[in-house]
């Protein structure tokens, strides 16, 4: 079990991990951005997300910049910043395309 996200690289369009890994990663990402940053995206990694969680494009964009500097951060480990890179680039997809972004 665990998180599938939509507008991905992989050959379903998505992006995976464990409910345990996104949780690590929400540490990650609260290290290393603001705190008004981290408001922003902490409801992700709450871990009491909908089964079907929809994200509207515009709020897409502002969540994949969040993450976009969290990954480009120097305290952020390498293989995070990878991961979250993938995540960010996901999310402009859909802001890019005007769709939601899904978090199921």
């Amino acid at each position: 079990m665990g998180i599938n996200i939509s507008h991905g690289s992989n050959q379903w369009g998505q992006e995976r991990l464990s409910y345990t890994s996104v949780a690590v990663m929400g540490e990650q990402i609260a290290y290393v951005v603001s705190g008004r940053d981290w408001r922003t995206v902490r409801h992700l990694f709450s871990g009491r997300l909908p089964d079907d969680y929809l994200i509207n494009p515009k709020d897409a964009g502002k969540i994949a910049d969040i993450f976009a500097k969290a990954a480009s951060d120097r305290r952020m480990p390498r293989d995070w910043a990878d991961t979250i890179r993938r995540w960010a680039a996901a999310g402009y997809r859909a802001f890019q395309a005007g769709e939601p972004w899904s978090w199921t």
